[in-house]
């Protein structure tokens, strides 16, 4: 049976979403990013602006020199995910083997349900007619379509936007040596640097390049993996939101407005993000017992402090005071740009009651803060440390969609 896999990657997204939702927008130049004059970057440019050079990641100054007439657009995480559950259900009608890849790009298998790659296009262009019914004519999707993930993913990015793109056995070696090496799905900067170090600057160049010495350099398995690229082969498998693996770690950071030294707002900003890191692992009920807290700072340099504990937590209040406690004795080097917390080591179904009765008390509150800050908003109830202190902004990362 012909195995057939769509790779399915939204134009533009975060920006294409504000056009759809106010009008204004459509058709002009904007930028989804913090507010002008800020230091946070570009998350995502509109069609428009991308004419003019913005891309994602660059900062708010650079777009503005490109591009004078830019429109900068807040992020608003809540109206994505919302979009995005929306795409997901359209992509389920046709196959139930979806693999969410991010909030903005998705993998289906359609093998089965199509018999060749004529019907495949057909499938494409039903669910293009889908999005514009259902999200809006101005969310627009590019669909890569191939025999596996590799060339799929590939595919999506060689006819943007809003285009379809088919590789098969006719034309796939002559599409693999005409990309970069870098197109891959999987080849970043510093793998880059190493092949370009050994001569390999093509495709071509890595697929005649003899695997014992790509296995000496990278490893069996990266060294197989490389070969195998360079002929187009990939036997990974779509897998499901039900068939991923457990989460490993929970993590959150945050951009300070300003440099500081100050550990009272380094502090304050270190106890919204346990806060929110406590309400993920209650929600998924897991618990962790490794906890680090990092920081970079103004140069882009970072360090961090961790401890690893006798028992499990997903309290976020304890969290933080573990944290505050072991950043207190940290001796700042340089001034602070952002501030990070991780929890891993994590384990499932987590109910162990506290041995304190003072502990047990505030076990069995903080269900019942849960419920009230999932009514009324994040941090409704919060602790008298951070009234004074302004929400940080929401991120529109780390999307897991949730089949409700």
């Amino acid at each position: 049976m012909q195995r057939i896999i769509f790779h399915i990657d939204m134009d533009s997204y975060f920006a294409t979403v504000e056009q759809q939702a106010n009008p204004h927008l459509r058709g002009k130049p904007i930028v989804v990013s913090g507010k002008e004059g800020s230091r946070t970057v570009i998350v995502a440019s509109s069609k428009e602006a991308k004419k003019f050079g913005v891309k994602t990641a660059m900062n708010i100054y650079e777009a503005k020199k490109l591009c004078p007439q830019i429109y900068f657009v807040f992020p608003d995480g809540e109206k994505y995910i919302e979009t995005t559950q929306k795409f997901i259900k359209i992509f389920r009608r046709f196959s139930e083997q979806v693999e969410i890849f991010s909030i903005d790009e998705a993998f289906l298998d359609l093998t089965g349900y199509v018999k060749n790659f004529k019907q495949a296009r057909a499938k494409a262009l039903e669910i293009k007619k889908l999005l514009k019914q259902k999200v809006g004519e101005w969310v627009t999707c590019s669909i890569g379509i191939a025999a596996n993930k590799l060339l799929a993913k590939l595919a999506s990015d060689l006819d943007k936007p809003d285009g379809i793109f088919v590789i098969n056995q006719k034309n796939n070696f002559k599409v693999l040596d005409n990309i970069k090496l870098d197109d891959f799905c999987g080849i970043g900067r510093r793998i880059l640097k190493r092949l370009d170090m050994m001569g390999i600057n093509s495709v071509p160049k890595l697929r005649q390049y003899p695997v014992k010495e790509l296995i000496k350099e990278f490893g069996p398995y990266a060294g197989n993996l490389l070969h195998n690229m360079s002929l187009g082969q990939d036997k990974s498998e779509v897998i499901p939101e039900y068939e991923t693996a457990e989460i490993k770690s929970v993590s959150r950071s945050y951009t300070l407005p300003y440099n500081t030294w100050d550990k009272q707002e380094i502090f304050q900003v270190l106890l919204h993000l346990c806060e929110k890191c406590g309400r993920q692992l209650r929600k998924k009920k897991l618990a962790g017992k490794t906890l680090q807290y990092y920081l970079r700072f103004h140069d882009f340099t970072h360090a961090g402090v961790r401890r690893t504990l006798p028992g499990y937590i997903n309290d976020g209040l304890v969290i933080y005071q573990i944290g505050e406690e072991l950043l207190t004795e940290f001796r700042l080097p340089k001034e602070v740009r952002l501030v990070g917390v991780r929890i891993s080591n994590l384990v499932n179904d987590y109910t162990q009651l506290p041995l304190w009765l003072k502990d047990r008390k505030r076990f069995d509150l903080v269900p019942y803060l849960d419920e009230i800050n999932d009514k009324y908003g994040e941090l409704t109830v919060k602790p008298g440390f951070l009234l004074k202190s302004k929400e940080l902004r929401k991120k529109v990362g780390g999307f897991k969609y949730e089949n409700n």
